[in-house]
């Protein structure tokens, strides 16, 4: 289940920053970059012009260097997923993996 807000407090919190910081536009940023991309969240545009839109609203100030390779990782495997008409949503097949290393750092119970 996801729960927007929770979304935008985490990437908050996680160092994301932005010149309005944007609520609307720090959600569909993560969408994009750790979760997904479908017509329905980009409006029909190829990903590359919707983060050009969006980065266009609101200016990204600081993204943490450790957080990008991340992005660009699910943004190439969900290509290579689209070009196999397999969409997928990576922080759905992440969440497991992302649990039990949370868990096993005491920092999930």
């Amino acid at each position: 289940e996801e729960k927007r807000d929770d979304i935008i407090r985490l990437m908050k919190e996680a160092g994301y920053e932005s010149e309005r910081m944007d609520e609307d536009i720090i959600y569909l940023y993560a969408k994009v970059c750790y979760d997904e991309d479908n017509d329905e969240l980009t409006g029909g545009k190829h990903i590359q012009m919707f983060m050009e839109e969006i980065q266009s609203k609101d200016p990204i100030k600081h993204i943490p260097k450790d957080f990008i390779m991340v992005s660009r990782a699910s943004i190439m495997l969900r290509g290579l997923a689209h070009a196999l008409h397999q969409s997928r949503s990576v922080a759905k097949a992440w969440k497991p993996i992302a649990e039990k290393v949370l868990r096993d750092e005491g920092i999930l119970v």
